[in-house]
């Protein structure tokens, strides 16, 4: 099931289950197929509250969805397009990986090292993203004017759908409810003095910084998330593209490990991003996003994030 938040017309967030083909999408109002199908929601029409629902939960959806299909009413479907989406989740926490494929690792290992970085793999590394930095497809995130060196990094991203902790590699992925896509955007001016101070904090979280969606395929449709292929684009040309069996760290490897501090519904752990980011090229400037710009971000079985930069 592919399902995300987006805005309705009076009553706040509504359920869109995204059904179709790239190139011929549409949305169904998840919450009216529920309600006229079965009379009573059997849970609140949020995402929160369909996540703590459970295989129940998430059974009643696959019945009201299937029925919609054959029954349902043309006023519940909208072409994708016209969807105004949400985040599709109300994030907790993001706990946003680095230098988890080798080949990304490789192409910058000479530029952080003279900033002073010390790079190893003994253990999973990361840095915070805000939740507050999350923005929705289709949304103009303005370049600071503290940065010209304005990165993209494309990440496939674990959305964690129960509490868990100290949880073991072989139950990891239980614990994660499905799969959704950021773009790791960044200042690598401001990034680099941080990390010369051994930190990453603004440098990641300007205003618009945490690209997230455009909805999550549940981990039911994704049984090995190392199969996720990924591919970013910047006005068409491809910068990035692999695919998450060259991980370093796998992704029951990372969540297992980030348990051993608690986890819960609503955490975000991203794989890191790939080879192909701007700071990595031979002659980075004419990489570094600019204003007019339009990155998309895709995961295959997930979709397609679009971001523009203002």
């Amino acid at each position: 099931m592919r399902i995300g938040r987006y805005r309705g017309s009076a009553d706040g967030e509504r359920l869109g289950v995204v059904l179709g083909q790239a190139g011929a999408l549409s949305v169904l109002d998840l919450g009216a197929a529920l309600a006229a199908r079965g009379g009573q929601m059997p849970f609140e029409n949020t995402m929160d509250a369909l996540i703590d629902s459970g295989e129940r939960g998430l059974q009643a959806a696959r019945d009201a969805i299937e029925w919609a299909q054959r029954a349902g009413e043309a006023a519940w479907f909208r072409p994708e397009p016209e969807v105004p989406w949400l985040v599709p989740i109300r994030v907790r926490n993001c706990i946003a990986g680095g230098r988890n494929f080798a080949a990304h690792r490789n192409e910058t290992l000479e530029y952080w090292t003279k900033q002073g970085a010390k790079l190893h793999s003994e253990i999973p590394m990361a840095f915070i993203k805000l939740s507050n930095v999350m923005v929705p497809t289709r949304s103009t995130v303005k370049r600071p004017p503290e940065t010209e060196w304005f990165d993209y990094e494309i990440e496939a991203t674990a959305v964690i759908g129960r509490s868990v902790e100290r949880i073991s590699e072989d139950k990891a992925l239980s614990a994660v409810f499905g799969y959704t896509i950021m773009n790791d955007l960044s200042a690598r001016e401001l990034q680099r003095k941080e990390m010369a101070n051994q930190s990453i904090v603004l440098g990641k979280n300007f205003p618009g910084f945490g690209p997230l969606g455009p909805w999550i395929t549940t981990s039911d449709e994704i049984p090995d998330p190392a199969a996720l292929e990924l591919e970013l684009r910047v006005n068409g040309e491809v910068r990035q593209k692999t695919d998450c069996r060259n991980m370093i760290f796998s992704f029951a490897a990372l969540v297992a490990h980030w348990s051993l501090m608690g986890l819960a519904r609503g955490d975000l752990i991203t794989t890191g991003s790939p080879e192909g980011v701007a700071i990595g090229q031979p002659d980075p400037l004419p990489f570094y996003l600019k204003p007019g710009d339009v990155v998309e971000a895709e995961v295959a079985q997930v979709g397609i994030l679009e971001t523009r930069i203002g």
